[in-house]
């Protein structure tokens, strides 16, 4: 039920029965603005509420510290029962997700980990078929039935130098949606924390499938007779890495002209959304500019592969220095484009709290490490154990100075300080503004109004949402298995 202080909205009969109750019913019913009996109607004095639990609720706070100390502490001797968090900001809420219990997470995630675990293990069918192409003299000795077809020179260089880059590249463009459904799938309430978990599974992917795969894949076409059997002793992993960087590194120069150059010039036309808004504004004649939408920037699709090429450059830099003046002009040309993107291009609908930095930070540190392990295998190879001897202090300091940027710099991108709380509460009253933020808070947490209405639809005819008052900041609380329902009013404000 929504209580609307206009008596001039209207919300028609659905045309298509719910999912899951089969009703036809009026999607909202709409409340008086008057108080019935002497007192205000309250969803929560419904005797159907009384009998069923509420999933979750939002609660408003005075002050942020107020919402802040209510999140972080444990409201019930049961954890399961009444887990709180802070609110994600109203634009950045999806509420979709709302709905889901708290005691089903687990479960959830466990799947998802095991959807993406074989989900990985299938795609090293394409990175196989892809490095077979790149060493296709080398395959020729296993299967010679394939001489044929390399007769012919340019067949041999177009199919052994381009070919691969743009077969693993097309593969790969279905992985970022295939990662956002499996992110949605876990529960994430906000939409920033569903698009971080999908860059971080975008960022494992990339780093396993086009790094690792390819050069085992080239190992043990090399040396297919005996590389399995080295590679599963840990003390020939320097010297196996030191061999085959060096031998995938055409693939890998390649693959930065394919995917990355590529990628900045599609990123700077913006193709799709052309095309799309084209298809509206010609076709269809629809020559209202609100209705053709405006894009987020793609962390999920952008900080992966940017990693990736510094993971390239760091590892390729040590025996394949080649590779480096490729990447520096990409990299010069990305500072250039995501720069204009961001200012120019996209709209910035929430504030994700910088949680990005955590990523790029661990994967910085530990492409630093790999590439010190490959050092310390080429001067094995060498039979240098002067230059080893001085490359294993440098993994131990990398390592160490991880850890304490962890401990140092880590929990503030996990929790929020009270200090800076405090000090944006005395700033907010001291200006005048708190009573403007007071008035403007129901109005933000309101699903119907949100851009996110009919990913909601769930959620409002499942769900009730329970409305505190409006002189209060954003908390959010999933309730379960509550003892007494009736009781709940009190104890939300």
């Amino acid at each position: 039920m929504l209580k609307s202080n206009s008596m001039d909205q209207h919300y028609g009969s659905r045309l298509l029965r719910c999912g899951f109750c089969g009703g036809t019913s009026t999607s909202f019913k709409i409340l008086s603005p008057e108080p019935e009996n002497g007192r205000t109607t309250s969803c929560l004095d419904s005797p159907d509420l009384r009998e069923k639990e509420c999933g979750v609720a939002l609660v408003f706070f005075r002050t942020r510290y107020a919402a802040l100390v209510a999140s972080e502490g444990l409201q019930q001797p049961n954890p399961m029962s009444w887990v709180t968090d802070l609110a994600p900001e109203p634009s950045d809420i999806y509420w979709s997700n709302l709905y889901v219990p708290y005691r089903i997470f687990w479960i959830r995630k466990i799947a998802i980990l095991v959807a993406f675990i074989l989900f990985v293990t299938f795609f090293l069918i394409p990175v196989v078929f892809t490095q077979s192409l790149v060493h296709l003299d080398k395959v020729e000795k296993i299967f010679p039935f394939m001489k044929d077809i390399t007769e012919r020179r340019f067949m041999k260089q177009l199919i052994t130098g381009y070919l691969p880059s743009v077969i693993l590249m097309i593969f790969l463009s279905i992985v970022p949606p295939i990662m956002m459904v499996f992110s949605t799938l876990e529960g994430s309430i906000s939409r920033s924390g569903r698009k971080r978990s999908t860059c971080i599974k975008v960022l494992y992917f990339v780093i396993w499938n086009v790094f690792f795969a390819n050069i085992l894949t080239e190992a043990a076409i090399d040396h297919y007779q005996d590389s399995i059997m080295k590679l599963g002793d840990p003390k020939t992993i320097p010297n196996q890495l030191a061999k085959a960087v060096p031998s995938t590194a055409t693939f890998f120069v390649t693959y930065v002209l394919t995917s990355g150059w590529a990628s900045l010039s599609c990123e700077l036309i913006q193709p799709f959304p052309l095309l799309y808004n084209s298809f509206y504004r010609f076709i269809l004649r629809n020559k209202d500019d609100s209705s053709y939408g405006s894009y987020t920037f793609p962390y999920h699709t952008e900080v992966p592969r940017v990693l990736l090429f510094g993971l390239l450059g760091f590892t390729c830099s040590v025996l394949a220095p080649l590779i480096l003046p490729f990447l520096l002009v990409y990299f010069f040309l990305a500072y250039l484009v995501y720069r204009n993107q961001i200012l120019d291009v996209y709209v910035t609908k929430y504030q994700s709290g910088g949680l990005y930095w955590p990523i790029i930070h661990n994967t910085t540190i530990f492409s630093l490490v790999l590439t010190q392990i490959i050092a310390l295998g080429v001067f094995g190879i060498k039979r240098s154990p002067i230059a080893s001897s001085f490359t294993i202090p440098l993994i131990i300091c990398t390592l160490l100075f991880h850890e304490y940027c962890r401990q140092r710099f880590h929990p503030v991108f996990k929790k929020t300080p009270a200090k800076t709380i405090i000090d944006m509460d005395r700033e907010d009253e001291h200006s005048g503004r708190m009573e403007e933020i007071y008035q403007k808070l129901p109005s933000a947490y309101f699903q119907i109004n949100s851009e996110s209405r009919s990913l909601g639809k769930s959620l409002e005819l499942n769900c009730p949402e329970i409305q505190a008052n409006s002189r209060e900041t954003g908390n959010i609380s999933r309730l379960e298995d509550l003892e007494t329902p009736g009781k709940m009013s009190a104890r939300l404000p």
